[in-house]
């Protein structure tokens, strides 16, 4: 069977990430899987023109906006997977819920990632429930072996090779809000010298990135980093004190399941997403404000205890939660019905 896998592809994000893990596991289990970049397409009978071309007999999309705005002609049995922002963001802009009402109307299934996202999505199409499983993200985490951060940061930014490092991975967009730390940690960097904050993601938004680089310029304990490989990233996270999020909201953060994957505790942004990944003290921290972040990040680094307490129950919740295993044999399946019409059988909800 020949699956075209539509997400954005922008490297380093999530989608993508997501996009390639499954793309992977179609492959893995007999199918022909072809990634599509949502971006690449200006209207849905373009995309459809390259359905054609490919041959192919479904498609597997992510995202009910980005990609959906693609699929209200499509000519193959198609499904969504939501990606966080269009069920938690788009859905505020009229136009955006009317293309994506539409989408989801034809979709044979829909995936989101945990029980909140089900929630909103359901609370937005009530009718949508016999179609709608939950599958959380499988998490495999790859670092480079030859990829020094430490000699990294040196190199590009001059950080001392003994610095604690907390490391920002996120596209820069709005969404993300990477300037919610930015003074107080500077601030934080003033008086404790050896602390920096590290800001690493794609540029995904023109001018918002530039204001973010303009911003941070100025600010003593605050970089900003090109985007690294995955394998680099990773590394990173490993050679980092901590990793932040600071998103104003999220589906499910691939970043913060990495860094549990990879046992390095997560200081994030007490959202509704980041609290179905992290419970307060047990699997990472949770934060409202700047200032309680500042205190957090100074307590985690003078209590080494607290810290393997915390990676070693984060890890326990990675293994026994996100394991890629059952991811695979979901969308296998799913898929397989997708095109089979018995989508309605090909497996039970999934929860956290």
């Amino acid at each position: 069977m020949k699956v075209l896998l539509l997400s954005a592809l922008k490297t380093c994000t999530g989608n993508c990430c997501t996009a390639q893990r499954i793309s992977d596991y179609l492959q893995e289990a007999g199918h022909d899987s072809l990634l599509a970049d949502n971006d690449a397409f200006s209207s849905s009978s373009e995309f459809n023109q390259h359905i054609a071309k490919m041959g192919a007999d479904c498609v597997l999309a992510i995202h009910a906006y980005r990609s959906g705005r693609l699929l209200l002609e499509c000519p193959v049995p198609y499904s969504i997977v939501f990606g966080g922002t269009d069920v938690n963001e788009h859905h505020r802009n009229h136009d955006r819920l009317v293309t994506m009402t539409a989408a989801v109307a034809k979709a044979r299934f829909l995936v989101s990632f945990n029980k909140p996202m089900r929630d909103q999505a359901l609370a937005l199409w009530p009718d949508i429930d016999s179609k709608l499983h939950i599958q959380p993200q499988g998490i495999v985490t790859s670092p480079s072996s030859r990829f020094d951060f430490h000699q990294h940061l040196q190199a590009t930014c001059g950080i001392p090779k003994d610095s604690s490092v907390f490391l920002l991975v996120a596209g820069l967009r709005l969404v993300k809000d990477p300037l919610y730390l930015v003074h107080k940690f500077s601030e934080w960097h003033l008086k404790h010298g050896d602390v920096y904050l590290v800001i690493v993601g794609p540029s995904l938004d023109q001018q918002f990135t530039e204001k973010v680089k303009t911003t941070v310029k100025r600010l003593p304990g605050v970089e900003i980093l090109d985007p690294l490989s995955q394998g680099d990233c990773h590394k990173a996270m490993q050679d980092s004190t901590a990793l932040v999020n600071s998103s104003l909201s999220e589906g499910m953060s691939t970043a913060i399941l990495e860094a549990m994957d990879l046992c390095v505790p997560v200081v994030a942004r007490s959202i509704p997403g980041n609290r179905t990944l992290i419970t307060h003290g047990q699997t990472g921290l949770l934060y409202e404000t700047p200032q309680e972040f500042i205190r957090l990040a100074d307590n985690l680094l003078a209590s080494p205890d607290q810290r393997a307490a915390i990676t070693r129950q984060a890890k326990e919740f990675v293994d026994a939660h996100h394991s890629p295993q059952d991811e695979r044999c979901t969308y296998v399946s799913l898929v397989k019905g997708m095109v089979s019409d018995q989508w309605s059988a090909a497996g039970q909800d999934r929860s956290t």
